[in-house]
């Protein structure tokens, strides 16, 4: 069953690396595509921080906590794989855990391979700020990764509570 698992994380960091290549040799830096009836936007950009390029003057420490981020997911990963059962709580956390993971190897990589990582998804806004900000695949499966464990949790926490 665990094989499920490492196959979403595959599946998620191969997905994201592969848009990250396409975007790398048919996009110029900043430039923009809009796609699904204007609703997104393609965009090139580079992130040498972390989260809206924080930290981008420290890039030893921003590599070092990703490869910490990405190790702790893995432990995690472990030690959810060997408690026993197939509950939803537990398939849901796995499965979260296994996004989670995808979206951390591919961010980690290009980290440590390009210096940067490729962030290439926005969307219109009237507020400038916001507009500015861009995203990648790997970003969004972390974001729902860690939505999805904290469900179960929430879901683990109430059937305890109601016994």
């Amino acid at each position: 069953m665990a094989g499920i698992y490492a196959t979403i994380a595959l599946l998620v960091a191969a997905g994201d690396l592969g848009i990250k290549h396409y975007i790398e040799k048919n996009l110029k830096p900043n430039e923009s595509r809009r796609i699904l009836k204007e609703k997104v936007i393609l965009r090139r950009t580079h992130n040498k921080g972390m989260m809206m390029n924080r930290m981008e003057k420290h890039p030893l420490f921003v590599r070092f906590a990703s490869v910490s981020a990405l190790g702790a997911l893995i432990i995690w990963q472990a030690a959810v794989y060997r408690r026993p059962g197939r509950d939803i709580g537990k398939t849901v956390e796995k499965a979260g855990l296994a996004m989670m993971t995808g979206g951390a190897i591919s961010n980690t990589y290009d980290r440590i391979k390009r210096g940067y990582v490729v962030d290439y998804i926005s969307f219109p806004s009237r507020l400038n700020k916001f507009a500015r900000i861009a995203f990648n695949i790997g970003d969004f499966a972390i974001f729902a990764g860690g939505l999805m464990a904290a469900l179960q949790t929430i879901y683990t926490v109430g059937r305890e509570v109601t016994k």
